[in-house]
């Protein structure tokens, strides 16, 4: 049975027929799994289920007892008849198959970490993510996507989850729209239009109060990436992060989490955000650290990761924090800027646990240098976001 875990979610995927004959043998490899990595959520993926017994129903009632929080998706018309007609669809979430569509043909407009971008259409787009990305991660961003419209954050419209393959999907509504790093390249005399836009997209976000009940604290999410480099980093060093981390000001307000240009479209000029799935509250010195690590610290890769020149991306950052710190002398801003670089320090040395699918050796080019140089003196910025 396939299987795969990632930030507390497991997957699972039953195939063929679950009955009399093989459902002992079922409940107890689900259950290894479950023993093996504590979920505080379990995903049963139904795509490949022909049958389920009544047998096969009672494993899932002992999983739903064991971790509350179980569904069920992608079920063929067939299966999700059984499960209505027994009245499991009263006692558990069920979803049916999702609709299958190709971008066979389309032409891509964005990649990234967590997926790549096509135009659909005209009229639409669609994200698909990366392989093996969990399914509520798609699920959260078609939600939070839906939800910061309403709380007026530029965004595409979300409407659609759809399967490609393998791969889920998520279909927007954007009409003749293209990344904002396509837009920089095809049209330079206007990059300073485009920084001006794009200064003001990310300080309203951050002026925008966000429900802290329906939305997770930036916080929280740096300390579980912390937390999941527990066989990278000494616990000395996973506590000074902590420390740093902890050191924040608390703040309501809403953090996108991974701003750049290809994460930004631009309809009829204007600026709209897509990738909201890590979507949170929190200070917004993490969204400017990020920032800071894409378009400053990176800077011989900033060409590869969004297409435009490393002039571009900076000119972009030093524009933001200039307009979204207005009044400040040239001097507290520097101050400011050393500080966002200090942080997205800490982003950096905690990026193998962002970034699961990053190049291994990456990864412990980065974890060296976060040991050698980032963590020793990460100390210095607690106390010092003052702003």
């Amino acid at each position: 049975m396939e299987s795969f875990f990632s930030n507390g979610s497991l997957t699972v995927k039953p195939e063929g027929r679950v009955d009399t004959s093989n459902a002992a043998d079922v409940e107890k490899e689900m259950f290894a799994l479950v023993d093996e990595h504590k979920p505080v959520k379990i995903i049963i993926d139904a795509e490949k289920l022909e049958y389920i017994s009544s047998v096969g129903l009672r494993v899932i009632l002992k999983l739903k007892k064991t971790v509350d929080d179980t569904s069920i998706i992608n079920t063929s018309l067939e299966v999700y008849d059984i499960f209505d007609m027994t009245g499991f669809t009263e006692i558990i979430e069920v979803k049916k198959a999702f609709r299958e569509i190709s971008v066979e043909g389309c032409k891509i407009i964005g990649k990234g970490g967590h997926g790549t971008v096509y135009r659909l259409d005209g009229d639409t787009i669609v994200k698909l993510y990366s392989e093996n990305a969990p399914f509520d991660e798609v699920e959260r961003e078609i939600s939070y996507s839906k939800k910061a419209f309403i709380y007026g954050i530029p965004t595409a419209i979300s409407f659609d989850m759809v399967k490609c393959g393998s791969l889920y999907g998520v279909v927007f509504e954007l009409i003749n729209a293209d990344t904002l790093s396509n837009r920089i390249c095809a049209e330079p005399e206007k990059l300073d239009e485009y920084s001006v836009k794009y200064s003001s997209l990310v300080n309203n976000l951050h002026k925008t109060e966000a429900d802290t009940a329906v939305f997770l604290n930036m916080k929280d999410i740096y300390s579980k990436w912390i937390d999941d480099l527990a066989d990278t980093y000494t616990p000395d060093e996973l506590a000074v992060l902590h420390e740093v981390i902890s050191s924040i000001p608390e703040s309501s307000k809403f953090v996108h989490g991974d701003i750049h240009p290809k994460n930004i479209m631009v309809q009829d000029d204007e600026l709209l955000f897509i990738d909201l799935a890590d979507l949170a509250y929190g200070h917004r010195i993490f969204d400017y650290a990020g920032i800071a690590l894409t378009h400053i610290m990176a800077k011989e890769y900033v060409k590869i990761l969004f297409g435009i020149e490393y002039d571009d991306a900076e000119k972009l950052y030093n524009d933001m924090i200039k307009a979204n710190f207005p009044g400040r002398s040239d001097e507290d801003l520097e101050r400011i800027k050393n500080v966002i670089m200090g942080y997205a320090g800490i982003k950096y040395a905690i990026s193998p646990a962002v970034n699961k699918n990053q190049n291994p050796a990456l990864s412990e080019v980065i974890v060296k240098n976060s040991k050698e140089q980032i963590i020793p003196n990460a100390r210095r910025l607690i106390g010092a976001v003052d702003f």
